[in-house]
């Protein structure tokens, strides 16, 4: 099955909308907080503040804003061009300084070392070759930069969650058909090894899973697309959070070998 990529293309100017259908306002209100206070967490941890970043698959930029918000020297990088055009606009209305490209992860425009660290996020299940992105994150990052990521388990319940309920089931689905795609997904078993074969070595793994069961997001999801609840409500409702559930989505972050 052929995945939907082509949405960020189409629907690329509607990143930063307040009226953005609920797809674009799950990125921004559901993930982007999870994921960034996550990594903003670890690499306080890890004493990396104030360095070079590269976003992969940026998007409309919501990860890449954060990072720059908070003193990092960001690059952005996005192969749908109506994408990086959202994003250079907003950037700019904001006063924010971020490096914004076309391009894609299989082939990184960047010399070997130039980044600190490179995020990667809602991106490594939509690519073809997971393999060559890998590698070229490993080979842009530094020795002992940080990759961080996040992507989506291949489980019974992601294909509840993800496809059926998201997609699939006309009295529920919030997404265009086949944005994705439940054969793309990433065992985490799967994930360390094709680290370990370019020299990033997995420090940590942690759930990212809504607080309420699949069965009461079905109402939700319903009342959504009644017009009983708004996008910002349906946030509220799903209320994403770290958890030791992994089976949904999951984020962790790897560390590239000295010595690779």
């Amino acid at each position: 099955m052929q995945i939907n990529n082509e949405i960020y293309q189409t629907h690329g100017h509607d990143w930063w909308a307040e009226d953005a259908g609920f797809d674009i306002s799950s990125l921004r209100y559901c993930m982007n907080p999870v994921r960034y206070g996550y990594f903003k967490r670890k690499l306080q941890e890890l004493h990396l503040t104030d360095k070079t970043v590269l976003d992969v698959g940026c998007g409309g930029g919501f990860l890449a804003e954060e990072f720059a918000r908070d003193g990092f020297a960001v690059t952005g990088i996005d192969p749908a061009a109506r994408s990086i055009e959202a994003a250079r606009k907003h950037a700019a209305d904001n006063n924010l300084e971020i490096d914004y490209r076309v391009g894609k992860g299989e082939a990184l425009p960047f010399s070997d070392g130039s980044f600190d660290i490179v995020a990667c996020c809602d991106v490594l299940e939509h690519v073809d070759d997971l393999s060559l992105v890998i590698s070229e994150v490993a080979r842009t990052l530094k020795a002992g930069g940080i990759f961080c990521y996040d992507t989506v388990n291949r489980t019974w319940l992601s294909n509840l969650v993800v496809i059926k309920i998201s997609q699939d089931w006309g009295f529920t689905s919030w997404t265009q058909p086949n944005v994705h795609v439940w054969e793309k997904f990433i065992k985490p078993a799967e994930l360390i090894a094709v680290m370990n074969r370019f020299g990033l070595a997995n420090q940590e793994m942690t759930g990212i899973s809504p607080r309420k069961n699949p069965l009461a997001l079905l109402a939700s999801l319903r009342a959504l697309k009644k017009g009983r609840l708004s996008n910002q409500e349906m946030v509220a409702a799903i209320a994403l959070c770290e958890s030791e559930d992994l089976r949904i989505s999951y984020i962790g972050y790897a560390i590239r070998n000295s010595f690779f």
